[in-house]
């Protein structure tokens, strides 16, 4: 809808207000017409001939009533001048709540045998969608992008901050071993007694652990892979599925409804779940990975049912490529905090597309060395100057599959997953839960769908 429609539709509406508000106020408010002639009603309450005049709350009644019938007739100017000038849009809104309750309503009978529930869940969501879309129509795509911004801020607070505190109080320790100042028999001696304190911190924790397992897993990345799946249905991005072909669209409709929401839908919940149940036993938190949009759709996306990534791709989808000019270690970094994600992804050298993306993921470290608690010659491999091999060479033979180490220049830390080759990060160790777009300040929809954690299809 250009400016110039809306021009018009706003034109006309003023005009049939006015005449409106014309013909409404054409009957005098002080006269009434009765059997013998007009009688007009003076302050006192007599008329002309010294009869009483009509009684107060009468009179209010009388104009209440036709201020009554003239905002009526406004509404239903409104309602129909809205209806000409979105009907592409409310179209499209009714599209969707048409498909969404459906399909919400099948999988909620399905799995829960709550068919009602699952319909509103699907109004709701259809809902949100089709109101952004009329909303950005009407040029106000910022303010929309602003509020959800906000509001998505406001919604992942308390979690954010509760996932901050499981970080905090799995190694409280972890602030007072940030530099290497102590002698390596020292360490040597504190490395094996930190490891045992971590697992009773580990096993104190657990309410905690299994409230953000629960949160992020199930409601977090649960919804975003169901609302990437919905959009697979009504706007596909392969040409096999009805891309760029409207009775193709409408013939592989059925086809598409069974295989994104009902088939990798369920087996979306089913990792959800049975990882929030996993995250009991497996250390994991929820970290940050900064890049741009083409290396996380490659990341997080899946060849076999992304077109674009089936022909460009360079690597196997859903796993990250270990970085080699690393300062850390050769690996895949992560951040604690998502500050320091997004101003990664803001570096001029790594942008290809303007796109700076934060990849929210799971991440199971395994077993863990502070660098500053490691001898002191891996220590001083870290940093711009050092040498990351030896990190890695360190690890591998003691067992450590993952490091932190304090970035003093940047002030903050830094996570390693160590991996000479690739060979070690799986998609069920790097779990990504959503990609948000730095630029946007939304939710990144991945084409496709995520790849799946555990399963292979």
């Amino acid at each position: 809808m250009n400016a110039t429609y809306l021009l018009r539709v706003l034109t006309v509406a003023l005009l049939m207000l006015f005449s409106t508000g014309l013909r409404a106020s054409d009957v005098p408010v002080a006269a009434s017409v009765n059997g013998t002639g007009i009688t007009l009603v003076q302050d006192g309450g007599q008329g002309s001939d010294g009869a009483s005049g009509a009684p107060h709350g009468r009179r209010s009644r009388g104009l209440f009533h036709r201020v009554f019938r003239f905002m009526k007739v406004v509404l239903i100017i409104f309602a129909v001048l809205m209806v000409l000038a979105f009907k592409e849009e409310l179209i499209q809104l009714a599209l969707f709540i048409g498909v969404f309750c459906a399909i919400g309503a099948l999988v909620f009978h399905l799995l829960f045998d709550k068919g009602e529930l699952g319909a509103l869940a699907g109004f709701i969501l259809a809902v949100i969608v089709g109101l952004r879309g009329i909303a950005e129509a009407f040029g106000m795509s910022y303010a929309v992008t602003v509020i959800l911004s906000v509001g998505y801020h406001l919604l992942s607070l308390p979690f954010y901050c509760l996932n901050h505190l499981q970080y905090f109080l799995s190694e409280p320790w972890r602030y007072v071993f940030r530099r290497d100042r102590l002698p390596d028999r020292v360490k040597k001696v504190l490395r094996p007694v930190l490891e045992v304190l971590k697992v009773v911190m580990y096993v104190l924790i657990t309410p905690l652990r299994l409230l953000n397992a629960v949160y992020f897993n199930i409601f977090v990345h649960g919804l975003t892979e169901f609302y990437d799946l919905f959009i697979e249905v009504l706007s596909p991005c392969s040409r096999k599925e009805g891309a760029g072909s409207f009775w193709r669209w409408l013939v592989f409709f059925p086809w598409r409804l069974l295989k994104y929401p009902v088939w990798h839908g369920f087996l979306t919940l089913v990792e959800t779940v049975g990882w929030s149940i996993a995250d009991i036993f497996i250390p994991t938190l929820t970290m940050y990975h900064g890049t741009d949009l083409p290396a996380a759709q490659n990341i997080t996306a899946t060849s076999g049912r992304n077109d674009y990534l089936a022909s460009t791709m360079d690597w196997n989808s859903g796993t990250f490529r270990a970085s080699e000019s690393s300062w850390g270690g050769i690996g895949v970094y992560f951040a604690s905090d998502r500050a320091v994600a997004k101003r990664y992804a803001g570096d001029p050298y790594r942008l290809s597309d303007n796109n700076p993306v934060v990849i929210v993921c799971r991440v199971s470290p395994g077993r863990m060395i502070n660098y500053a608690l490691a001898p002191s010659y891996v220590y001083a491999a870290t940093g711009r100057y050092g040498h990351p091999p030896t990190i890695n060479r360190y690890a591998e033979k003691h067992g450590y599959v993952s490091g932190e180490w304090w970035n003093d220049s940047g002030k903050y830390w830094e996570y390693c997953l160590l991996d000479w080759q690739n060979l070690y990060n799986f998609p069920w160790r790097i779990r990504p839960l959503y990609v948000f777009n730095c630029r946007t300040r939304l939710i990144q929809h991945v084409k496709g769908g995520m790849k799946h954690w555990f399963f292979k299809i």
